[in-house]
């Protein structure tokens, strides 16, 4: 199964690439339109969220608006291979240009929120299926944090043309609670 995943990573990465700009950039933003209307987005009083990067979809604009709602947010902090904790940020000035990976992170000294104590999780991938299965980058980062966010819907960020019918998924997988494109918002029966 790794190696069809890794396989598979291959693919996903070379179709973002390819990517037409125009495109990425409205998909983008119908994205984060879709989630700030959610109504988990509403209830929320907490938001884990990426910092998205190159290849993502950019979610400063999401990040921005929890801010500006007055919403606790927190975003990932690599401690180790394969483990992260929620750090809160009080402003996207807070976050170093680039942490492990690339990705820009808060400092260390960021307080820790607790991951029961989130109300919605926002969650990459290189692509998802409409089950909410994810396929990530492979270093199971998300996968052991997400069972710890046992309060938390799980939306996970995926451009349309990235949706599969089907991904590979292993037993310690953590399905979202929902897939969310630009056109479509997919409630995943069974998530986690």
């Amino acid at each position: 199964m790794d190696s069809a995943k890794a396989a598979l990573r291959r693919v996903m990465k070379a179709r973002i690439a390819a990517l037409d700009a125009a495109y990425d950039k409205a998909a983008g933003e119908g994205i984060v339109r879709r989630l700030t209307a959610h109504p988990a987005w509403a209830a929320a009083d907490s938001v884990f969220c990426y910092v998205g990067r190159r290849g993502e979809i950019d979610t400063r604009p999401l990040l921005r608006a929890a801010l500006e709602a007055g919403k606790t947010l927190a975003v990932p902090l690599c401690m180790g291979p394969g483990v992260m904790q929620a750090r809160a940020v009080r402003s996207l000035e807070e976050l170093a240009p680039a942490g492990p990976y690339g990705i820009p992170e808060p400092p260390a000294g960021a307080p820790e929120v607790p991951p029961q104590r989130l109300a919605l999780c926002v969650l990459p991938c290189l692509a998802a299926a409409p089950d909410g299965t994810r396929l990530g980058y492979g270093g199971g980062y998300y996968d052991r944090f997400l069972p710890l966010a046992c309060n938390a819907v799980k939306i996970a960020l995926c451009r349309a043309v990235l949706l599969e019918p089907v991904l590979p998924r292993e037993c310690h997988d953590v399905r979202a609670d929902f897939v969310l494109t630009e056109d479509a918002l997919y409630a995943c029966k069974g998530g986690g």
